[in-house]
């Protein structure tokens, strides 16, 4: 059985349409594992390369180099969240195993939906 919660994952995103975050790019799956070995889909947040001097909003979380196999400095975006089916998973890169990094993605992804209100 295969993990994949908290699992940062290369994926085809696109097609898109308009803002859609797309191209083949690391995702964090975020849906609940129990969900994930039932389902053939599961939630993501696509993740960006950081560039130079790029503000971290607060609906984003900021990886540093090197977590869950991630080359370069990234970003997860908390407000792009999406649904996948499965086979759009074309390789594990690792896990974000860092309590405190799980706790921000989702304290960021509670703010994005407003549910802390």
């Amino acid at each position: 059985m295969q993990a994949f919660r908290w699992g940062i994952f290369l994926a085809n995103l696109d097609p898109v349409i308009g803002s859609e975050q797309g191209k083949t790019r690391p995702v964090l799956v975020i849906s609940d594992e129990q969900i994930n070995q039932i389902l053939p889909v599961v939630n993501v947040l696509p993740i960006t390369s950081k560039k130079a001097n790029r503000t971290i909003y607060p609906n984003e979380v900021l990886l540093e180099k090197g977590i869950a196999g991630l080359s370069n400095e990234s970003i997860v975006l908390c407000h792009q969240i999406r649904t996948l089916d499965k086979k759009r998973l074309i390789k594990k890169f690792g896990m974000i195993d860092s309590s405190d990094l799980k706790k921000q993605v989702i304290e960021t992804l509670s703010f994005q939906l407003g549910l802390e209100k």
